[in-house]
């Protein structure tokens, strides 16, 4: 084994990737739109009203689905990791939840799907997940 991620037979491989929005649903998200609060991961996955097409193709060539969700409609194991820091992107695997992107690095990222995917080549690698194809697995740290 020369210490590739494909090397190692017990590699953590990513099942789904989970998207966590800053607000909750209901009052809070209609409260911060009125007040024109953002939200790092919404200005990656929308544009306006509608859902942004360069995050739509992203995703339609991952290899994992993704979920969407706000925090107040997330599982118990992702708001444990999450709390009232988000937006968050994390990695679902076979045992665990596995935070990868947060507020900060989502911030920095604003709203670039190809930036993003450089950052989430660079977290899962960091990580120690690997995916199961080539696609994103040129896990290399950019």
């Amino acid at each position: 084994m020369n210490g590739t991620p494909m090397d190692d037979v017990r590699a953590i491989r990513v099942r789904q990737l989970i998207g966590v929005y800053r607000f909750d649903t209901g009052a809070s998200l209609v409260a911060a739109r009125l007040t024109g609060q953002g939200c790092a991961l919404r200005a990656l996955t929308h544009r306006g009203l509608f859902t942004n097409p360069a995050w739509s193709a992203m995703t339609a060539e991952l290899i994992v689905p993704v979920l969407l969700t706000h925090f107040d409609q997330s599982p118990a194991p992702v708001r444990a990791i999450t709390g009232p820091t988000r937006p968050y992107v994390l990695a679902r695997t076979r045992d665990a939840v596995v935070p990868l992107l947060g507020p900060t690095a989502l911030t920095r990222i604003a709203g670039r799907v190809d930036v993003f995917l450089d950052h989430l080549r660079a977290a899962t690698w960091t990580a120690g997940l690997t995916w199961t194809r080539g696609m994103v697995d040129s896990n290399v740290p950019r």
